[in-house]
């Protein structure tokens, strides 16, 4: 009966012991210049009124949904990298010309605007059952070496999505930050639109109205607690 329990004891001392499960692998990707690459989900993602197990993270800053190449059917675009100005949705009369329409739809954009990695930067992801990260380091705005932009965005089975910053450096190119379903049903949210040349918006969740920036200011120095939203 002793030895029973000093055997009991040590299994239970083993188990106790295992260490963790590890947390998943970090993948490094090459995407070029408005490309993108397939990133297949552990779990069941929803937005809006669909569900997707696959998705294509954007060189320019945006999760999909949509196979680009099926964003591009019958446009006459041959590859579809959501390529090169951000698209302000609250435009009514917004003619982004051959590049409008479907090719937004169903999308995850936590900073849209013309990105490229020069040699400086890296694209990763990273994710299991139970979410999945995309991060952008160190990538620079279109062929400007000294504009480096690094954030990253997390989706969550249950539909959160996450999008944190680290520095953000655009001086050339509109940005946007949305999240968008069928735009033909009106679904999508924009958060931040910024044109360097007229402004831009800002939304809270709490805004019914978005905060102007004027095209000589920051978002930091209209909303100085911006980043606690």
């Amino acid at each position: 009966m002793k030895n029973w329990r000093v055997v009991l004891l040590l299994l239970f001392l083993w188990l106790s012991w295992q260490p963790s499960q590890a947390d998943p692998p970090i993948i490094e990707h090459t995407i070029v210049d408005d490309g993108w690459v397939q990133i297949d989900l552990g779990f069941t993602f929803p937005l809006y009124d669909r569900t997707f197990i696959t998705s294509f993270m954007f060189s320019n800053g945006v999760v999909g949904f949509i196979s680009p190449t099926e964003h591009s059917a019958g446009s006459g675009i041959v590859e579809d990298g959501l390529c090169c100005n951000a698209y302000d949705f609250t435009q009514t009369n917004n003619n982004y010309g051959q590049y409008g329409g479907v090719r937004f739809d169903y999308l995850v954009a936590p900073w849209h605007t013309d990105l490229i990695d020069i040699g400086a930067g890296v694209f990763k992801t990273q994710g299991d059952s139970t979410f999945q990260s995309y991060f952008w380091e160190n990538i620079s705005e279109y062929y400007d070496v000294n504009d480096l932009n690094t954030f990253s965005t997390t989706l969550y089975p249950l539909g959160n999505i996450n999008f944190t910053y680290q520095k953000l450096d655009i001086q050339s190119h509109k940005v946007s930050v949305f999240v968008s379903g069928d735009l033909s049903a009106g679904d999508y949210e924009q958060f931040f639109y910024n044109d360097p040349t007229n402004g831009g918006v800002f939304w809270t969740s709490g805004d019914s109205t978005p905060v102007e920036i004027e095209a000589d200011e920051s978002i930091c120095d209209v909303a100085p607690d911006a980043s606690l939203v």
